[in-house]
């Protein structure tokens, strides 16, 4: 989800370790076992972890309730930001 969101933002990035996903609750804690992110372009690095940073701020803070209706007429869930139909951003 996250490579997905910085690439919709113009940053190439890829999913590394993700093979061990299915084991994860099977292995110790151990360095390269949990999928990680990284970003293709090293001069994209810190503005990444900004868009990151106020990406799982706006997870936290999605307000719980209601669904909303998109401008295309798409009915999404109240934690979803955007639709998945044309992408428009939630108002």
């Amino acid at each position: 989800m996250v490579a997905t969101y910085l690439e919709d933002q113009g940053i190439l990035a890829d999913v590394r370790g993700g093979a061990y996903q299915s084991v994860v609750g099977e292995l110790i804690n151990i360095r390269g076992t949990l999928p990680r992110v990284w970003v293709l372009d090293d001069g994209e690095a810190e503005r990444a972890k900004q868009l990151v940073a106020a990406f799982v701020a706006s997870l936290r803070s999605a307000p719980a309730g209601e669904p909303w209706v998109c401008a295309c007429g798409e009915t999404l869930e109240p934690q979803f930001q955007s639709c998945w139909k044309c992408q428009a951003a939630r108002p």
